[in-house]
């Protein structure tokens, strides 16, 4: 395990504490595990938003024609 100092505004310390106090635990469990609960794992690919793919272009032929169609939309050249 590794020891991290973390300075957090005193009211949340106090509020960190008390509930703390409340589940019978330490102020640095419990910081501990709302850490953990809020930090996603390491993945080296990332979920997609759930918007994506939510929307129709009107084209069927963007994979096979995607540079013609962005030169063409965005004057790009190249």
């Amino acid at each position: 395990m590794t020891e991290l100092r973390v300075v957090v505004p005193d009211e949340i310390a106090e509020r960190l504490a008390s509930e703390a106090a409340e589940r019978g635990t330490s102020a640095e469990e419990l910081a501990a595990e709302v850490l953990v609960s809020h930090v996603p794992t390491a993945s080296k690919t990332r979920a997609l938003p759930s918007w994506v793919g939510a929307a129709h272009s009107g084209r069927d032929d963007l994979s096979e024609r995607h540079e013609e169609i962005l030169k063409s939309e965005l004057g790009r050249t190249g």
